[in-house]
């Protein structure tokens, strides 16, 4: 509960900020605002280490002297991110088209340089399931900086402010690991923990690699072909959309993973975990995305001012790509529940295939619903491989995910014609009808084909607590 909250909460103050920032900021600077947020992600290295994972993985990771090798090797591959951002800060700036803004490109070189000193206790308390330092580190830093937002928006009245939020929420949450750390902040040298942590983080830091190229690498095809009005449309689009996504995601592994290991060695009950889990994943795409994707145009507007009108076939396709990985998310996570995470790293290298597909489509002179589309063609494929994946190495047949992939693509469909349609020329009103009738339609139909999985949520809404419902119910249970 305390991570499913501070998680909305983190999410909800990082859109409340944009919020603020898109209404008083031009659509041009908020574009720069989403290629500084790329370069980051791009290039710090240390954080896709996982340093953190591994001490709360490790069983050395209690131990004083891991936790300070870990700060040791942290602090290297954070010098690392820095001396690249500053060296590759002019020929960013010249790929999207901004050369004279070379010097803001290499200032965010404070960032990832700042997280180098960033303690990792709070990660080792979370091996005593100690949580709450986590969500403060995390919430805290969101906090003043989403009240930040609006005073430095009136004084600087440009860019500039989203490299200081940036910035500022670095400095930030690194004096939150140190103020909430119960052990001194060291350094030291061990060799053979090193090695540990490299063959434990390397496959983490291609994924994270792959991961950029599967999630953000779009972005950086619309900021170097078109424009940056058009970046700070698609950045806006793909930061709504992707709310919902992170949160269940977060929440889902939580939930889906402990229940499909604890029967991993049970082919029959593992098939019955993994249906029930996949089609809870689909109903909760259809019921989070199909909503945005039907009123997606007038939603934006509302939120982030009239100057975004027109974003509504952006909305939808990014909504379709959004509920599409809500269905891939299910198979990774039955494949690493029997120690098989090849199955997640090779589904987002299909996923990544979605950048050449876009920069060719930008080249040809493609508009940037069509980028929007690639992305929407990457997530099937890397959907469809993730399921075969599974099938080939699990043993769980293609029928176990049809009812819910059918359900999933059905209604996206359905929502991509709507949209065709455009019901937003009538307003506000008549999207929201339209999409509480098309939300109402996917929930009575899902109560329909799977009567199990609504049997199980009400039996389990109807007790006191969650500790009485068994794992499985008599057919299918979460």
């Amino acid at each position: 509960m305390l991570l499913t909250l501070g998680q909305v909460a983190s999410y909800g103050l990082s859109f409340m900020r944009n919020v603020i920032l898109a209404r008083m900021l031009t659509k041009a600077d908020f574009g720069l605002a989403a290629m500084f947020g790329m370069t980051l992600s791009l290039l710090e290295v240390a954080g896709r280490m996982s340093f953190g994972q591994q001490i709360i993985q490790s069983k050395d990771g209690n131990e004083e002297s891991f936790q300070a090798t870990s700060h040791t090797f942290q602090f290297m591959l954070s010098v690392v991110g820095a001396f690249l951002v500053v060296g590759l800060s002019h020929p960013l700036a010249c790929a999207f088209k901004v050369p004279q803004l070379a010097w803001a490109f290499a200032l965010l070189a404070v960032a990832p340089l700042a997280r180098g000193f960033e303690h990792l206790d709070y990660f080792r308390q979370q091996r005593e399931l100690n949580y709450l330092p986590v969500v403060l580190c995390e919430l805290v830093p969101q906090f003043v900086v989403t009240l930040a937002a609006w005073p430095l928006a009136v004084w600087l009245g440009d860019f500039r402010v989203f490299i200081w939020v940036m910035i500022g929420k670095a400095g930030l949450g690194i004096l939150m690991t140190q103020w909430l750390a119960k052990r001194p902040y060291r350094w030291a040298w061990r060799r053979v923990y090193m090695r540990v942590m490299w063959l434990f983080g390397w496959p983490l830091l291609l994924n994270g690699m792959l991961m950029f190229a599967s999630q953000q690498a779009d972005q950086v095809v619309v900021g170097a072909y078109l424009s940056l009005n058009e970046l700070a449309t698609y950045a806006l689009v793909l930061s709504l959309v992707s709310i919902p996504w992170f949160v269940f995601g977060q929440v889902g592994s939580s939930i889906l993973l402990p229940i499909l290991s604890r029967v991993q060695d049970d082919p029959a009950l593992f098939r019955r975990q993994y249906r029930a889990s996949v089609e809870y994943a689909g109903v909760g795409a259809v019921v989070l995305m199909l909503p945005l994707m039907v009123a997606g145009e007038p939603l934006v507007a509302l939120l982030f001012g009239p100057k975004y009108v027109g974003a509504g076939p952006l909305m939808a396709l990014l909504g379709a790509a959004a509920a599409v990985r809500f269905l891939r998310f299910v198979p990774s996570v039955a494949a690493m529940a029997r120690a098989d995470t090849k199955n997640q790293l090779c589904s987002n290298a299909w996923r990544s295939l979605g950048l050449p597909l876009a920069f060719c489509v930008a080249t040809l002179g493609g508009k940037v619903t069509l980028i929007a589309a690639c992305a929407l063609v990457a997530e099937l494929m890397a959907a469809g491989f993730s399921v075969l994946w599974l099938r080939r190495r699990q043993g769980v047949p293609l029928r176990d995910t049809a009812g819910a992939a059918t359900y999933v693509l059905g209604f996206v469909t359905a929502g991509l014609a709507t949209i065709y349609f455009n019901p937003s020329r009538g307003g506000y009103w008549l999207a929201a009808v339209s999409a509480l009738a098309i939300l109402m339609l996917a929930i009575g139909f899902a109560w329909v084909v799977f009567p199990d999985l609504i049997r199980t949520v009400m039996t389990a809404a109807g007790r006191k607590g969650w500790s009485g419902v068994p794992l499985v119910a008599p057919v299918a249970n979460l």
